[in-house]
């Protein structure tokens, strides 16, 4: 009787260990299948490259342009590219620094205000500064309580989704 116990708890182990292992390498084998393939922006670049390409090709060869007006297309797209790349890391830098200004104050409004010895420590560009700004009134007493940060921030918000509308508006999205 014991034999027979014993037996059939071995077969129970085996049976679990089994289902265990298939279950483990199944899962592996379908997190590889999921996994998108890793696209480097340089392939990204290279098939945009190839499209406008084979688009030109086509152009070309139904004489619709000439290989010379290709060609230029071809430079105009490039430096537009180049031009536009400069120009968002600009923007990339300049909203790194509002995020830096933000955090020092953040921390400096941890006692309710700003005192005029915090605020001297911002660049004198930036927004906060603005004569006709939202907080124009607020460095009048030289100091800014968490309630006027917090409208500022609030009118730049609505300030911020007002343009982002009128994008999207215009650009038919």
């Amino acid at each position: 009787m014991k034999k027979i116990i014993v037996s059939i708890a071995a077969a129970g182990v085996i049976v679990a260990g089994a289902f265990v292992v298939a279950t483990i390498a199944s899962s592996e084998a379908s997190a590889q299948a999921d996994e998108a393939p890793v696209v480097t922006e340089e392939a990204r670049r290279s098939q945009r490259v190839g499209i406008l390409d084979e688009v030109l090709g086509t152009l070309v060869a139904d004489g619709t342009l000439t290989r010379d007006q290709a060609d230029a297309v071809k430079d105009a797209l490039g430096a537009k590219r180049a031009e536009l790349k400069e120009s968002f890391g600009d923007r990339r830098e300049q909203r790194a620094r509002g995020h830096r200004i933000r955090a020092r104050v953040e921390e400096w409004l941890e006692d309710g205000v700003i005192t005029p010895d915090e605020l001297s420590q911002l660049p004198q560009d930036a927004p906060i500064f603005a004569d006709d700004g939202p907080l124009a009134d607020a460095l009048e007493d030289g100091v800014i309580t968490q309630a006027e940060w917090d409208a500022f921030v609030e009118q730049r918000r609505t300030e911020h989704e007002a343009r982002r509308g009128t994008r999207e508006i215009s650009d038919g999205s």
